[in-house]
This record gives structure tokens, C-alpha cells and sequence, in this order.
């Protein structure tokens, strides 16, 4: 749990059933972690924003898990040079893909940062526009009694 953590910092922490720390990063904003799993179990993954409390935060990741030791019939020594480009293009795909959904979410946050951006400063131009004019007719409203001719 994230209570196990003894950060006061943003971190993001992985841990193996031994309670052996496979990654850990503090203050991160995104970024990409692979491994491959060295003991069989339940693993740890502690995603932890204890120092900014005030704005909510999103967390996106996925996993991806497989045997990397399948039957004789999947090992190496076993494929012919068809079957093992056939592997090879079909583990470039899954690379791909993932690597697109990758893309997209960041993206999509990207977007978000930016129309929200956009807002503001539309809003910011808007204040400062009402602001020009009346600062304009303030000045109008001066000039004309600063030179207004006064009758005894």
C-alpha cells in the first residue's frame, strides 16, 4: 500500500515478493518501466503524491504479461526461420501498438493542457480588453475636465 512508503515526495516504487526494490523514481511526471520478473509472485506497484495534496492527479500505466518459457514446441531451437520472422514481426506489432496507446494518452493530456491554456488566455485577453477600454474612457473623462475652462 501506498502507507508502506516512507517518501514525502511524488514517488513511484516496484517491488518484488522478497520486498526487494526493483524500481524506484521520485518526482516523475511520466516515463516508461519494463522488467522482467526475477521470482515468481506477487509484485508491488506503489504510486504515491503525498507532497500535492490540493489538485487531484491521474496515474495511467498498463501491464503487459507473458511466459517467457513456453513448451519446446515455442522454444527457439525448435522454429523454423518462418516461424521465428513470424514471431519476431508479431512481437514488432505488439511493440507497436503499445507503444501507440502510449502515445495517445499522452496526447490526450497534452490536449487537455492545452485547451485549458487556451481558456485562460482567452479569458486573461477578454479582462484586458474591458480593462483597455475602460482605462480609455477614464482618460477621456480626465483630459476633458483638465482643460474644461472654469467661470467665475
Amino acid at each position: 500500500s501506498i502507507d508502506t512508503l516512507k517518501h514525502e515526495r511524488p514517488c513511484t516504487q516496484f517491488t518484488a515478493p522478497s520486498g526487494a526494490v526493483l524500481y524506484s523514481v521520485e518526482r516523475e511526471t511520466e516515463g516508461k518501466f519494463s522488467f522482467d520478473a526475477p521470482e515468481p509472485g506477487d509484485y508491488r506497484f506503489c504510486f504515491s503524491n503525498r507532497m500535492s495534496t490540493v489538485t487531484s492527479k491521474t496515474v495511467s500505466f498498463s501491464f503487459v504479461t507473458g511466459d517467457t518459457e513456453s513448451d519446446n514446441a515455442g522454444r527457439k531451437e525448435y522454429l523454423t526461420p518462418l516461424e521465428r520472422s513470424v514471431r519476431q514481426v508479431s512481437q514488432g506489432l505488439d511493440a507497436i501498438i503499445a507503444e501507440q496507446k502510449y502515445m495517445r494518452i499522452r496526447e490526450r493530456f497534452h490536449r487537455n493542457t492545452t485547451e485549458s491554456t487556451n481558456a485562460r488566455v482567452l479569458w486573461w485577453s477578454f479582462i484586458e480588453g474591458v480593462v483597455l477600454v475602460a482605462m480609455s474612457l477614464w482618460q477621456i473623462y480626465y483630459l476633458r475636465h483638465f482643460f474644461e475652462v472654469k467661470h467665475p
